[in-house]
Parts: structure tokens; sequence; C-alpha cells
């Protein structure tokens, strides 16, 4: 049975939310831990694996599509949010870690020592210091890999073929037909679509700015 226009876009509207929402969840635990690892735990081999890491920034994901679809169809995630958001995940984290990363090295030193003098350890110091000192760098590499993960089409491409999972790009594409196009649907849809992101950017906007800004200016 066809569902309305109503109904479909709410059906994209989770969808797109459930992948956004995975992707950025995911990038944040992964990314943060590694950065602070990079900015403040010494061990052989660190500059090495982060120019290893920094390499990712030089590929683009339609790079990788092939591999990636056969590593997520033996992973059994083909046709599931995961099966989206974690390659998503993977070609957004040497971004996201150099940016925490940045932010991380800037936090006084002598905050980490007084810590480990007192007893505290690596991750009580992450968890309870360094993660409510970085709020705005937080909020801006979510929203940066919110906005990224929203607007992909590619792999929400590759790794969908239920209508009902899809998002809201390939959503829209049901009305761009071979001969004709229902452009008052697509641009309506379009619209509304939007709307998320623009609300999440003003709402971290003060965040973001902080964020970028952060370490900029010195003394």
């Amino acid at each position: 049975m066809p569902i309305s226009c109503s109904q479909r876009y709410w059906q994209l509207l989770r969808n797109s939310l459930i992948i956004s929402t995975l992707t950025v969840t995911l990038t944040l635990i992964v990314a943060s831990m590694a950065a602070f690892a990079f900015a403040h735990v010494k061990f052989y081999g660190s500059s090495m694996l982060l120019s290893y890491l920094t390499l990712g920034l030089l590929f683009p994901a339609a790079t990788a599509v092939l591999p990636l679809f056969i590593k997520v169809r033996d992973l059994g995630l083909l046709d599931t949010y995961f099966g989206v958001a974690l390659p998503q995940v993977a070609f957004g984290l040497a971004m996201s870690v150099l940016l925490l990363r940045r932010f991380f090295k800037d936090i006084p030193h002598e905050l980490l020592e007084a810590a480990l003098v007192d007893g505290c350890s690596y991750v009580k110091f992450f968890r309870y210091v360094t993660l409510p000192l970085s709020r705005p760098i937080l909020a801006t590499v979510g929203t940066i890999t919110f906005v990224n993960s929203w607007n992909a089409y590619l792999l929400p491409l590759v790794m969908l073929n239920t209508d009902a999972l899809y998002p809201w790009p390939l959503g829209i594409m049901v009305y761009q037909g071979e001969y004709s196009s229902e452009w008052h649907l697509i641009l309506a849809f379009i619209t509304l679509t939007i709307l998320p992101t623009i609300i999440l950017f003003l709402i971290a906007q003060k965040h973001i700015v902080a964020g970028l800004t952060a370490g900029a200016v010195k003394g």
C-alpha cells in the first residue's frame, strides 16, 4: 500500500535522524578517546600513527565503495542503519581526531600532572576533566559530522536496498523520473529536510565558534 507524502516525509526524517545520530555518537566516542591518547599519552610510534591516520583525509569515500560494500556484506550489516553509519564514522575519524587533539593539547598540562599526583587515572581525567572542558569542540565536531551524515548520498545508496530505510537524499529520488520530475515535491522535501540542520546549527552556534577559534590567539 503506497504511503502519503506526509508519511514518507516523517519516514525519511526518522531514518536520517537515526543514521546521523549513530554516526555522531560513535564518531565522538572513538575520536575523543583517540585524540586524548595522541594529546596526552606518550607511546612509541604515536606520531607515525597520527600521520597514518591523517592520510585518511586524502581519500574520499567513493574510492573505497567496493571494499566497503564487501566488508559490510561480510559483517551482515547490509540494509541496516549500522551498515551506513560505520563507514561514515571511519571516513570522519581523521578530521575529528585532528580537531579534538588540537583542543585537548591546549588544556593546561599542569591539570593532568596535578591529577596524576593526586591518584587520578588517565581514564578519570578524560571523563571528569577533559570532556567537561571540551564542550565547544565536541559541539563543533558533532555538528560537522551530523551535517555530513545528513547530506550523505553515496554510502546509503550502496548499503541500503529497502525503501523504508532510505534517508532523505535517497528518498526524494522517487520523485525524479526518467522523463519527468515532480519538482514541487522535490523542492518541498528539500526545504523541510534542511530545517533540522539549520536548527542544530543555531543551537550550537556559540559552541561551534568557540571550538573553531580555540587556540587561535596566544598570550
